[in-house]
């Protein structure tokens, strides 16, 4: 366990004893999520919904001190994730068991992840550099480290990652989505990070990142030119498929008109 993991794991054991540990932590990353996805979000009905679910943790501490802790716990996350370098959340919630390896979740170390997106990323620069950013798709994000790390490779290149970069990343359990969720904003990652099933394509929840509306400023829609260009296919398609049509019937018309009239001259056998 590193020195980080050990003061964030030993604050939260402090943290109302009449709970478990992996409650505690659970409770801090749906309260941390719902404070930050609020602020983030631009629509009232969702902002509403966050403060109705805040408030919801906040019921389930008796001892209002003990609630008061987690604004202690977050500002550690933010310090510890916000320069990138290592999965933070995830190996706390390594060590306190809280993953579930039924559901295929396991910690990978940040090594291992830093290799694969600087295997997968090759080019990189020369697509934000020609296209202005780059858009990045997790369907199984888990707490996010794989983004981490593609956010430090990115950055390492002299990318602005609020400005370059926009993800889209989809997990399936609630309290790894709120994990995944806090470390990409706290990394400053711009894009929305969605609780749902990448297979069955059911979608839960879903939230922008704190660093959303910078991109948006700079860059607009990250998906104008794909929707632009689906279109545009699907008009031309409409237009082939009408023209088609129309030199079928001009076809019909021509074959009609010009088809010679024929008459069956029988023989006169007595004639």
């Amino acid at each position: 366990m590193t020195p980080p993991v050990r003061e964030f794991v030993k604050v939260l054991t402090e943290i109302d004893h009449s709970k478990s540990r992996s409650d505690v932590f659970r409770d801090f990353c749906e309260a941390a999520y719902c404070a930050t996805a609020k602020v983030a979000s631009p629509f009232p009905d969702q902002r509403d919904q966050l403060e109705a679910q805040y408030m919801q943790v906040v019921a389930r501490y008796q001892n209002k001190d003990d609630f008061r802790r987690f604004p202690e716990l977050l500002a550690f996350l933010l310090g510890e994730v916000s320069t990138g370098g290592g999965d933070f959340l995830g190996e706390v919630a390594g060590e306190l068991g809280v993953l579930n390896a039924e559901q295929g979740q396991f910690f990978t170390p940040y090594n291992v992840s830093r290799m694969m997106a600087e295997i997968t990323l090759t080019g990189v620069q020369e697509t934000i550099e020609a296209e202005g950013f780059v858009t990045i798709s997790e369907p199984a994000a888990g707490a996010g480290g794989m983004l981490i790390a593609v956010a430090d490779y990115i950055e390492g290149l002299g990318f602005d990652l609020a400005r370059h970069v926009w993800i889209e990343a989809v997990e399936l359990n609630h309290s790894t989505f709120h994990m995944g969720y806090l470390q990409t904003s706290a990394r400053g990652l711009a894009g929305k990070f969605t609780c749902g099933n990448s297979l069955s394509l059911e979608t839960f929840t879903s939230a922008y990142t704190a660093t959303a509306s910078t991109f948006f400023v700079y860059n607009g829609d990250p998906f104008a030119k794909q929707r632009a260009e689906a279109e545009a296919q699907v008009k031309s398609q409409a237009e082939r498929e009408a023209r088609l049509e129309a030199e079928r019937v001009e076809r019909r018309a021509n074959l009609t008109e010009t088809s010679p009239t024929t008459i069956a001259i029988q023989p006169d056998l007595f004639g």
